[in-house]
């Protein structure tokens, strides 16, 4: 059940805001606040409404970010939002005991992975959004449409994306000059790229080639960008011409990579840029920020970025890694709970978000922002890797199959040589009983 607040906390409350009005609104008043806050938010104008007499237990995963977002709420005004923070590996268990209780659970915003997502949804645990988007004529342009796309489930939005990472290219520059090319557009470029400095330098590329989700995320990168797909009427399709393309192009990734890549995972991969090994690498966008820190990094003045390279003439499609604020369908203040949820996925509070600790938002109307640019250079590179964005499949033995592809693509980076074609046709083979339903 949510709290209300005490008299005596509301008027310290109300004092501190300098916000006008009691502590009696109406439900309808309440709404209108929010709305009239909601609407300054995402116009990027200030607002003075008065705080309303309701509470909202927010729930996300703690650490830095969570601090930060702790004293960003402050400055939210139309209801109290309170953050209960929770260690990553705690938070899907709190969210699902919470949104499957009756009468109203812990919390009325729900802090959603991309991946969560149709299953919060084919349980009802989520409000679906639509009505109230409509009822408050929330602006849906200024999200990036693929990442609004994946939380949505059977035409009904579900989420508000907000922060988000995503692989991009990060590189030398000093050393990309030493090649002489341009910086590659297509994987056949950036495989030359990394095979120059395989066979002349003895370095090659930084990918995260250990067996673990870091590679099954770059390697549905790669399928997406071939124009393939893992499931395919029902059934595993990783036996498709466009899988065997997929699965030729990690190969001599792989073949060209540094040194030891078969057991680096994405810190690996983010620790020999920093050290200034690497002279190119597959980087996950939240390691970047740490390349720019000169007490950290020994390529901080000639570190730069760039999009993931696509597929011949193909736009690279990329694997997002994804949040996104969510209303629990047993909340008991729905309406709020929505305004606050625009509010937080805001232009300005994102921007502010950005600035404190370096988080990408999922507005791209942030990366053509100067003030951010500074903070985050790499920003246009993540938001043109998101732009076709999609996320791994999620349904029935998806999991599975996922895991086992982690073998496989292990198997490839430990033995280049292999012949990888003939092994992802068999192991597609293996996953023909898998089931693939909601």
């Amino acid at each position: 059940m949510k709290k209300v607040l005490s008299l005596g906390m509301a008027v310290v409350l109300a004092l501190s805001l300098t916000a006008c009005g009691g502590r009696t609104e109406s439900k309808e008043t309440t709404a209108t606040q929010a709305q009239g806050q909601t609407e300054s938010a995402q116009s990027g104008k200030e607002t003075t409404q008065a705080a309303s007499n309701v509470e909202l237990v927010a729930t996300r995963w703690s650490g830095g970010q969570s601090d930060d977002q702790k004293e960003l709420v402050k400055g939210y005004t139309a209801s109290e939002i309170v953050i209960d923070d929770v260690a990553y590996d705690k938070l899907k268990e709190k969210e699902t005991l919470s949104m499957q209780k009756s009468g109203g659970g812990d919390y009325d915003l729900i802090y959603v992975a991309e991946v969560w997502c149709p299953d919060y949804a084919s349980n009802g645990w989520l409000l679906p959004l639509n009505d109230y988007i409509e009822k408050y004529n929330v602006d849906l342009s200024m999200y990036n449409q693929s990442l609004l796309d994946t939380m949505t489930v059977d035409g009904k939005i579900m989420s508000l994306p907000t922060f988000t990472q995503t692989s991009i290219l990060a590189y030398d520059e000093t050393a990309m000059q030493r090649y002489g090319g341009e910086v590659p557009k297509t994987f056949d470029e950036l495989i030359a790229c990394a095979k120059w400095f395989k066979e002349n330098e003895g370095t090659g590329i930084a990918v995260p080639a250990m067996q673990g989700q870091a590679a099954v995320d770059l390697f549905g990168a790669i399928l997406y960008s071939c124009g393939g797909e893992f499931i395919k009427d029902g059934k595993a399709d990783l036996g498709s011409d466009e899988a065997a393309q997929a699965i030729t192009i990690w190969q001599e990734l792989c073949k060209y990579a540094m040194d030891g890549a078969s057991t680096w995972h994405v810190d690996d991969v983010g620790q020999a840029m920093k050290d200034g090994v690497a002279p190119i690498s597959i980087s996950l966008s939240g390691n970047c920020s740490a390349y720019l820190d000169p007490e950290q990094s020994a390529v901080a003045e000639t570190v730069k970025f760039a999009g993931m390279p696509g597929v011949g003439d193909k736009d690279y499609v990329g694997t997002a890694n994804f949040w996104g604020w969510s209303v629990a369908a047993n909340s008991e203040n729905p309406d709020e709970a929505f305004q606050a949820a625009v509010w937080l996925t805001s232009p300005e509070q994102e921007k502010s978000a950005s600035l404190a600790n370096g988080s990408i938002s999922a507005l791209p109307e942030l990366a053509e922002d100067q003030e951010v640019l500074e903070k985050i250079p790499y920003l246009p590179a993540v938001t043109e890797a998101l732009a076709h964005a999609r996320i791994l499949p999620t349904a029935g033995d998806s999991s599975t199959m996922l895991t086992g592809l982690q073998a496989v693509l292990s198997e490839i980076a430990t033995d280049p040589d292999t012949d990888s074609a003939a092994l992802i046709k068999s192991y597609n083979e293996s996953c023909k009983d898998y089931q693939f339903g909601r």
